[in-house]
């Protein structure tokens, strides 16, 4: 029979009460990834409460909040800026606060991009309005560093700002003192304790849980439910959560005031984005000038990277299970017939922790010919990436986890490049080639151009053409082709 702890992998397979661990492991992703995987909110909802708090309170400037954010995700970075620069004054609570500055960096650093960018059109905009800009969005930097001590995320973003300013020195201060702490993050990675213990009002915050559950809930709907009744049980299971409502229900008495489930909803994942502290930007592109590296290792993590914004259900297919079924194993059973009609006649729902219970572990390889659907069965299962359906399982923040570890290898890696750029252009060039060397000999950095690009400038800058030219051909190589339809 399958693993019962591998199966739980799979999307859908079992359903169990979410871990705490699964949802403070799975904060801790999105904060590496910053505000990536937006949601698309319900904008009527959020007027509604708007309109019925006057945006004050915790509910009122959380929305007027994520209304701010919605603008900057449909290119209106203006409107953002005077929605957040009105309700600021009036939001008391430290995570949204920040949230609300965060917002209203990014707004600010889009609509530098087009003001730059009018620079170029005569009559477009002024050096002076960008100058202005520049320092709004300066200010802005330092406001959110100091609403979060310590965050090296948001160190190292406020680095780069300055090293686009030509402040080399600075930057580079920043970036070693951030490299530093990055790999002490990695480090910790491997000790952390993950507890088994089921999220509540007790361990999680509640439009944390809220959140989860719900997003959990919306990935379940795109799942075909005639893949497998596997399949089908667990998303009707997830569908018809009682603790969502629960949830729901413990937030609204929380929050005092009478929202409707809709309204609340759009409280509690505005709460929730302000909760996981992004840092505001893209240090994993998805799209871009040039190509990702295509070694394993950096294939490996861009797919992490895409599954966490892209969820991808496993799909065990009925020709699969029937194949499964006609397969006669090398040792059918792993426990005596008396045990097996026991089993048959039990009215136990989580078949899978009884089978396992039951008959123990399958063989590790195949024994014979009629066992090969089954290990067919059981790659599909160890190749799939895990979705919110298995949070009720320990391998979920495991591999959380390990998601985690990947993606600060990543920015480690961009660190490391922007560390040599600062040098380059501090003259020290020798130094920055060395370290650039040690990137490029690592072969996992996903977005590696960087690093022949900042290699190649530097080699230039010493006087080693024939060295350059060979970075920048490889810089070419890396270049996306646009083809024209015909």
């Amino acid at each position: 029979m399958f693993y019962a702890d591998t199966i739980f992998r799979a999307a859908l397979a079992s359903h169990r009460p979410v871990l705490a661990s699964s949802i403070s492991a799975r904060s801790v992703v999105r904060r590496l990834l910053g505000d990536r995987g937006y949601r698309v909110p319900n904008v009527g909802a959020m007027d509604s409460v708007v309109t019925k708090t006057k945006g004050r309170g915790l509910p009122g400037a959380a929305c007027v909040v994520g209304r701010a954010a919605l603008y900057v995700h449909h290119g209106n970075p203006e409107a953002a800026i005077a929605e957040i620069n009105r309700v600021l004054p009036e939001v008391q609570e430290a995570d949204l606060k920040r949230h609300a500055i965060g917002i209203r960096l990014r707004a600010k650093n889009d609509l530098l991009d087009i003001k730059e960018a009018a620079l170029k059109v005569d009559g477009g905009t002024t050096e002076l309005d960008v100058c202005t800009l520049r320092s709004a969005i300066r200010e802005d930097y330092e406001a959110l560093k100091s609403a979060s001590s310590g965050c090296w995320l948001v160190e190292m973003a406020a680095a780069e700002y300055a090293l686009y300013e030509a402040k080399a020195d600075e930057a580079y201060k920043v970036f070693c003192d951030v490299a530093e702490k990055t790999e002490s993050f990695i480090a910790s990675i491997e000790g952390l304790h993950i507890s088994s213990e089921v999220a509540s009002a007790e361990n999680t915050q509640s439009f944390s849980l809220l959140s989860f559950l719900l997003k959990r809930a919306h990935d379940a709907e795109g799942v075909n439910p005639s893949a497998s009744k596997i399949v089908e049980e667990g998303i009707k299971n997830i569908l018809n959560d009682d603790s969502v409502k629960g949830s729901l229900a413990t937030f609204k008495k929380e929050l005092g005031v009478s929202l409707t489930d809709e309204e609340a909803v759009e409280v509690a994942c505005v709460l929730d984005a302000a909760h996981v502290r992004h840092h505001f930007h893209d240090f994993f592109p998805l799209e871009g000038e040039y190509n990702d590296w295509r070694s394993e290792g950096a294939k490996e993590a861009k797919n992490e990277i895409v599954q966490v914004f892209t969820p991808q259900a496993v799909v065990i297919s009925n020709e699969l299970l029937e194949n499964v079924k006609k397969s006669v194993p090398y040792r059918p059973f792993y426990a005596p017939e008396d045990q097996l009609r026991k089993f048959l006649s039990s009215g136990h729902k989580n078949y899978l922790a009884e089978l396992r219970a039951t008959f123990g572990p399958s063989p590790a390889c195949v024994l014979a010919k009629s066992d090969e659907a089954y290990f067919e069965a059981m790659n599909i299962l160890k190749q799939a990436p895990p979705s919110a359906d298995t949070a009720g399982d320990l391998s979920y923040p495991q591999k959380q986890n390990e998601i985690c570890r990947k993606l600060a290898r990543q920015l480690l890696y961009r660190t490391k490049v922007n560390t040599a750029v600062a040098l380059t252009q501090l003259d020290h060039l020798n130094e920055a080639v060395e370290i650039l060397d040690k990137v490029i000999a690592a072969n996992e950095f996903v977005y590696m151009w960087r690093a022949f690009l900042a290699r190649g400038e530097a080699k230039k800058r010493l006087g080693f053409i024939s060295n350059s030219d060979k970075d920048f051909r490889q810089l070419s190589e890396q270049k996306k082709t646009f083809r024209r339809k015909m």
